[in-house]
């Protein structure tokens, strides 16, 4: 039997960004392992790459174009011939083209993998004379847009630095299920005998060794480190010396801490003031102290504030530039990479924020939106205000999805098209965990009719007559392009072999304390945050949108606080599919909130507010506090879409999700739909 293994990467939305060897035999993958030889990454593989095969080779895989016959919806289609596809495509696009505009069709590519390869798609839209974009984020744009202005890029040291740590605060992250090449190091610092604080409302897969956890009120993460700062300050926990070397307005944010003395901020996070002093206590012992920030606290109305104070704390006690410190919230060091078979930008590209999709859909602008093209993306299920964006969608005129799968938004398409998987198509990726770019490479031909979207646009540009010199065929000469034009100091058949680092990299963020901002200091007033977004140049704690501050007759109706998480077993909606890694959506709720509504564990809950509601198993453990439930979220299927529940806000700044503005009541669930 011919056998041969290939280098290649994971591209999928993760820190990880895996560096993976894959073995085929007579043309078919019989195994997918960690490339030990990466840097980073070291051979170890999550779950869902340990089973990447059986997504590849899922009998639920869509093989061939499909073309809706039933209601939108449904789910009811009929496999029909790539030409009748295409031809069905063009004319509907060229229509609605001449009838509404360029405009009146939506393009919608998501991060369901993560390589340059994605941008093909501009040269067929650009070709097209405009359409309609998205801008912004689900995921962490408050927080990147915070770091931007505070530091002037966002940069991290290298993993391996956590093992020099004495100190290490978890504050909203989860390692354990998002980033297992984080936590291994951290797990190797704390047999060190380095100590480990979480800040979290919930006790995570994570956190399970702290010597110290607070649990602030959610949304409140913000308060709670501007009173750590105004310690810090009072007891003199500062370093003085760095501050005026390489910081800008500091007496400023000094002065502004006065509002926010220890027993206010107790008061508004929940958390004990001595608990507070034993945090502050902590960085007294370990100033210099590695920060660990996670992505779901920048997930509120107050987002981007909340980042910049906590972004703020090591550079109090000059916890940056040095070994064994610093603060992370990923790492994109070096130069991004370059498309270089771009055609000339039309002026009629109008943008519409992400986190307002349903909205927008839903309000139909002028010229309207009349068609969505989505690609790499499971709207439906991940952004947020699900049951509206549902209702939006249904009034459009056309919709195309590119997917492996028949997705919950893929069920609600005209015309699905059946996309390859990463291991069919060549594609170069520089994730935000680290910042090594890796070759992915074509290892296996696309089954059945599968085609990637870049050869889609190909066929359908020919159809529209375009420049095919905009439309490459997908190939290693493509990758060798975007090497030469994003200037990289390697070629292709050097990254078969090895991940490739920019020769700038610095192993210890901001070692030469050079900062990208207007005041080339870490910024504690930022006039940006005005001049952009707006807001205070001082990070000012704002509650939530939604919370028992703000809308206390809403909280009075629904009284719990409901925040998603990431699983361990999927990345954002996908491998939800997957019978290896299928989970049972649960509700973690507090034994007390659950005794009150007379709930145990295992039963089927409706959880609900004015949005929607769904349907899931009750999981009753003191693991999450007094007024708080969680719940993973990605789950495919109505009753199980989290997302029904939360709203389409945006962040302060960034055009992020905020997600986590949320309440719900909980009750226990009947099937002949009648509660106790």
């Amino acid at each position: 039997m011919e056998s041969k293994t290939f280098n290649t990467v994971c591209p999928k939305d993760c820190f990880g960004s895996c560096a993976l060897k894959v073995k085929v035999e007579n043309g078919k993958i019989i195994g997918v392992y960690g490339n030990k030889d990466h840097p980073v990454t070291k051979g170890m593989i999550c779950v869902k790459g340990k089973n990447y095969t059986k997504m590849v080779y899922s009998k639920e895989r869509l093989l061939y174009p499909l073309k809706r016959v039933g209601t939108r919806g449904d789910g009811e289609f009929r496999r029909i011939p790539w030409e009748e596809a295409i031809d069905t495509i063009h004319t509907r696009l060229a229509s609605l083209k001449e009838e509404y505009g360029p405009e009146s069709i939506l393009y919608y590519c998501g991060s369901g993998n993560m390589g340059i390869v994605k941008e093909a798609a501009y040269g067929f839209w650009y070709q097209f004379g405009g359409f309609t974009s998205v801008y912004g984020d689900l995921c962490n744009a408050a927080g990147v847009e915070a770091l931007n202005l505070t530091y002037g890029s966002r940069k991290s040291n290298a993993l391996e630095d956590l093992e020099n740590s004495k100190l290490i605060v978890l504050w909203g992250k989860n390692p354990a299920n998002t980033h297992l090449h984080m936590m291994y190091h951290i797990n190797r610092a704390l047999k060190k005998g380095a100590k480990l604080v979480t800040i979290d409302p919930r006790i995570s897969e994570s956190s399970h060794e702290s010597d110290l956890h607070l649990r602030p009120r959610c949304g409140t993460d913000g308060c709670l480190a501007l009173g750590v700062a105004k310690r810090l300050v009072e007891t003199n926990t500062i370093d003085i010396d760095f501050i005026n070397r390489n910081t800008h307005g500091f007496d400023r944010f000094r002065e502004f801490l006065k509002d926010y003395p220890l027993e206010k901020v107790a008061e508004i996070t929940g958390v004990p003031q001595n608990e507070i002093e034993a945090f502050v206590g902590y960085i007294g012992d370990n100033p210099h102290y590695a920060l660990v920030c996670g992505f779901g606290l920048q997930r509120y109305t107050n987002g981007g504030q909340t980042v910049r104070t906590i972004a703020l704390l090591p550079a109090l006690t000059g916890s940056i530039g040095k070994r064994g410190c610093g603060l992370y919230f990923g790492d994109k060091q070096g130069p991004g990479l370059v498309w270089p078979y771009l055609p000339q930008k039309p002026d009629k590209i109008r943008g519409i924020p992400l986190a307002l999709l349903s909205t927008e859909l839903n309000q139909q602008t002028n010229p309207p939106i009349k068609a969505m093209w989505i690609e790499a993306a499971n709207p439906v299920t991940s952004n947020p205000n699900s049951s509206s964006l549902k209702n939006g969608m249904n009034k459009l005129d056309f919709i195309v999805v590119c997917d492996l799968f028949l997705t919950d938004t893929a069920r609600m398409a005209d015309i699905v098209l059946p996309a390859a998987s990463p291991f069919e198509y060549y594609d170069l990726v520089k994730g935000y965990g680290h910042s090594y770019i890796q070759l992915q490479q074509k290892v296996i031909e696309p089954p059945g009719e599968c085609k990637h979207e870049s050869e889609v646009y190909r066929m359908l540009g020919r159809r529209f007559g375009f420049d095919e010199t905009y439309l490459p065929e997908n190939s290693l000469d493509v990758i060798e392009r975007v090497i030469e034009a994003s200037n990289l100091n390697t070629t292709r058949e050097k990254l078969k072999e090895k991940a490739y680092l920019h020769q700038d990299f610095q192993e210890i963020a901001y070692s030469d304390l050079k900062f990208d901002t207007p005041s080339g200091k870490i910024e504690f007033y930022c006039q940006q945050m005005r001049d952009k977004w707006g807001q205070s140049p001082l990070p000012v704690y704002r509650e939530p949108a939604e919370g028992k501050r703000t809308t206390p007759l809403l909280y009075k109706e629904y009284p719990l606080h409901f925040v998603t998480g990431h699983s361990r077993k999927k990345i954002n909606s996908q491998f939800s599919n997957i019978l290896e890694l299928r989970e049972d959506p649960l509700l973690a709720i507090n034994p007390t909130d659950a005794k009150t509504r007379k709930i145990e564990s295992g039963d089927a809950v409706r959880v609900f507010n004015t949005r929607g509601e769904v349907k899931l198993k009750a999981f009753v453990t003191d693991k999450v506090p007094l007024g708080f439930v969680h719940a993973f979220f990605g789950s495919w299927g109505d009753e199980a879409n989290v997302n029904k529940l939360t709203a389409d806000r945006l962040t302060d700044i960034g055009y992020g999700a905020a997600f986590h503005d949320c309440l719900v009541e909980v009750e226990k669930y009947f099937n002949n739909g009648k509660n106790s």
